[in-house]
Formats: C-alpha cells, structure tokens, sequence
C-alpha cells in the first residue's frame, strides 16, 4: 500500500475487511443479506440523524400544530425524493474516488463546487444551522429538569452540550479512523433509538386519529398564506436539502464505501435514512397535531411547547422523555454538522485534510460558535427561518449533481443508466426550483394569503 492510499479511508484494515465481507454477503439469500446489511449500515442512519435535527423538528411542530394531520405529506414525500439523490452520492462514492466537490469544480466551474456547495450549503449553512440547535437544545434541557421542579441556567446547558457534542464531532469529523467513525455511528443508532421510543410514548398518550393519519400522509396538501409557505418551505428544505447530500457522501468516504458498496449504501439510504425520518418526525406531527387540536396560535418558544404538552401529558417522566427525545436529535445533528463543516472546508479550497494539523480541530469545530444560540429567544422561528433561506441555493447544486451522475468523464461506464433513477432525480430537482421560486415569490409579497 502506497502512501496516499495509506490515507485513503477505503483502503483502511477495517475498509478492505467490510469489502471482502460485501462480496460474500452479496451471494447470500435476501432475508441474511438483509441482516447483514443491517449490521454494516451506519451513514444512512448518520443521515437521518443529521435531518431530525432543530431545523425538521420545528417545522414538523409548527405543521403539526396549525394543520393538523393535513401536512404529514411534507417528510416522506420530501425524502423518498431526496434518497435518489443520496442514491446518486453512493454512485459518487463508490464508483469514483473524486470527491464531489473537486468534480464539481472541474466539469462546472467553482460557482457550483466550491461556492453553491462547498462553502455555502456545507460550511456557512453548517455554522449557521448550529445556532438553532443550540438553542433548542438548552431549552429541551431546561424544561427537562423543570418537569422536575428543577433550574438550571443557560449557561449551564451550553456547557453540557459542548460536553457530549465536541469529542463525538472531533471522532467522526476527522474521518481517517474508521472504528472511531462506527463507534459514532453507533451511538447514532442508540440516539435514534431515544427518538422513537419517547415519541412513540408521547403519542400513546396524546392519542391518534388513525383514518386522517392515513389522509394527511398520502394526500398532499398546501397551506394558505406566506407564514405557513414559508413553514412548508423549511420542512422540505430539511430533508431534501443538498447538506443532507454532502453528510451521507462523507459518511460513506469516511467509512471507506468502494465500487461493492453502492448496493450497501443505497439500502442503508432507504433503511436508515427514510425509515427513521418519517416515523419520527410523523410521530411529532401527531403529537402537536393533538395537543394544539382546537387551539389558536402556532408555538415559536420552548416554553409554549412545554405548556401544550403539560394539557395532554400529566407524567413529568414522559414529558421529561419528550425532552431526551429532542436533545438525542439536537445533538446528533451538531455532530453531522461538524463533520459537513469540515469536509466541506477542506474539499472547498482544496486543502489536504491533515488530522494532526493544528487548524483541524478549528475546522472541525466551526460549527460549535453556535453555542451562543443558548443565549437567543425562540428557536423555533431562527431554524425555520434560517432552513426557509437556505432554498436559495439547494436548486443551483441539485442541477450540478444530476449533470455529474450523467457524465461519463466522471463517471465513466457508471454513468446512470436508469431513466426512473433519471425521472426521480428531475423530480426532485423540480421541487427544488418549486420551493425557490415560491420562496421568492412568498418574499416579493405576490403569495395569496
């Protein structure tokens, strides 16, 4: 092994094992190369984690609790069409040892690599998303040991956020050590884990109506007026944004993922990433749904939100679960966030990541300036609002990656050769331009009330 593949994640002892294992797995029946498959995934479940974050959750509370079930539409149909595009970054990764950024640099210029993508959508959207985590996250924290008849101070809650957040980010945002990178992985999981179980007690207790459930998944429907366009917007944004994109491309070059791993990374897409982000953030639109049913007003603080839970929920133990729930997804999002920061950076500007270097640390943890967002009122409106923007530029990298996923100078014989694969990508792209368009329109004061 030659020195820069000494540095190559994919030709790690860790890497090159998994290959072998993929090629034996691939043989086997479906049900044991299900579970096989299970075993070794880990960036699609880094993905979801990435998504369920302040930006997902707010809109699905504030969806939830002015429309109802009517809006449940908004996570699956955003992410079923945002997986073609995390088809399309295992077809990257696996066939192509090019980064996307550098290849996008290359065939399309740096307006669309390192501007649209790299330092706009990865690291300055990045640094900026932190801030809303941050704050929703003291405020989960704080309401979490109020339940309890317990105060803490803001300040306090950073320093505990900063406690778990920093050394799991410093872990996975080096991304040259491949068992640090699964250990993550893992706790992601275990986090993911925290989401559904608390959200699944919540909603026991809050009730279901199961028929328009059914309604509002299936049945897209719009909402009238800027302020819920621009809610819409957010929420879509979140899970089909190009941020997404970049963190299960990341994820996947930092785990190693090569020409045998595309049907991996494909099926831990779908499993790891679709799956998860529509239960959970269904089942927090139903909770608010619930709660706010017949009620004025739409929550932009914490505190609101801790008042519409204490009419439905009277056990301080599943409120306080509640309130893990929110920060298993807060800080799970700060550590894919660092990890965008940081490869986005050096991928950007064409620098060599050197983990031993003394900036990398810096790089890494650019994000975490947004622990001053403790110290912001209503998290709510910063995440909607700061997703709601970051429209603009989803589009521009959007087009790029469907141009690259059909060129053979990058992609050579691994051009795709799908025409739905194709069909899903456009889609996706057209509601990219949809949602920039009505952004636009929403912000020239044309939208109808």
């Amino acid at each position: 092994m030659n020195g820069e593949n000494a540095s190559n994640p994919r030709y790690s002892e860790q890497a090159l094992k998994e290959k072998a294992m993929l090629q034996e797995l691939n043989k086997k029946p479906k049900l044991q190369r299900t579970l096989g498959y299970l075993k070794l995934s880990g960036p699609g479940f880094m993905n979801a984690a990435f998504t369920l974050g302040a930006g997902s959750f707010a809109s699905s509370v504030t969806l939830g609790a002015a429309y109802g079930y009517s809006m449940m539409w908004v996570p699956l149909y955003s992410f079923t069409f945002g997986i073609f595009f995390l088809a399309l970054a295992a077809r990257f990764v696996c066939q192509s040892e090019t980064p996307i950024i550098e290849a996008q640099n290359r065939y399309h210029g740096k307006f669309f690599g390192t501007f649209a993508t790299g330092l706009l959508a990865g690291c300055i959207a990045s640094v900026v998303f932190n801030f809303g985590q941050y704050a929703l996250g003291a405020d989960a924290i704080i309401n979490m040991f109020a339940a309890f008849d317990i105060h803490i101070s803001k300040g306090l809650c950073c320093l505990i956020l900063l406690a778990v957040s920093v050394p799991l980010s410093l872990m996975y945002g080096s991304g040259e050590n491949p068992k640090g990178v699964k250990i993550v992985e893992n706790a992601i999981k275990v986090m993911i884990g925290i989401m559904l179980i608390v959200f699944i007690a919540v909603v026991c207790v809050t009730g279901i109506n199961v028929p328009a459930m059914i309604k509002g998944l299936l049945i897209p429907k719009l909402p009238s007026g800027i302020d819920g366009m621009v809610t819409l917007i957010a929420s879509m944004t979140a899970t089909i944004g190009v941020m997404d994109w970049l963190l299960f491309n990341n994820g996947m070059i930092a785990r190693g993922f090569s020409e045998d791993h595309e049907r991996l990374g494909r099926f831990d897409a779908f499993c790891g990433g679709l799956l998860p982000v529509t239960l959970v953030l269904s089942l927090v639109s139903i909770a608010f749904a619930e709660a706010f049913s017949g009620k004025p007003g739409i929550p932009t603080t914490s505190s609101e939100l801790c008042e519409a839970l204490m009419g439905v929920i009277p056990s301080v133990w599943i409120q306080a679960g509640f309130y893990l729930g929110v920060l298993a997804m807060v800080l799970s999002s700060m550590i894919g966030l660092s990890a965008t920061c940081a490869t986005s950076f050096y991928q950007s500007l064409n620098i060599p990541r050197d983990t031993k270097a003394w900036y990398h640390p810096l790089v890494v943890l650019a994000p975490q300036i947004g622990c001053l967002g403790v110290f912001f009122g209503k998290p709510v409106t910063i995440v909607v609002t700061v997703a709601a923007m970051q429209s603009l530029f989803n589009w521009i990298s959007g087009n790029s990656w469907y141009l690259l996923g059909n060129d053979p100078r990058y992609l050579g014989k691994k051009v795709i050769q799908s025409r739905f694969f194709n069909f899903g990508i456009l889609v996706g792209i057209s509601i990219l331009n949809i949602v920039f368009i009505t952004f636009v329109m929403g912000k020239m004061g044309v939208w109808p009330e």
